[in-house]
C-alpha cells in the first residue's frame, strides 16, 4: 500500500466542507460528496484508482 500523502487529506477535508457548505442538507448524498472528493482530488493532480495490489475482497 502507497503512504497517504498529507496534502491529500487536507484536500479531501477542504472538499468535505465545501460540499456540506454549498450543497443543502436535505440534497446531500454519499455518492454527491464521494464525487466532490473525487473532483478536488484530481483537480489537484492526485490520480483517483483503486489499489490493484490489495486483492478483490
Amino acid at each position: 500500500m502507497n503512504p497517504f500523502p498529507p496534502a491529500a487529506a487536507a484536500i479531501i477535508d477542504a472538499a468535505i466542507d465545501d460540499y456540506r457548505l454549498l450543497v443543502p442538507p436535505e440534497e446531500q448524498t454519499p455518492a454527491g460528496l464521494t464525487d466532490r472528493i473525487g473532483q478536488y482530488l484530481l483537480s489537484s493532480g492526485y490520480a483517483v484508482r483503486p489499489d490493484v495490489t490489495e486483492p478483490a475482497r
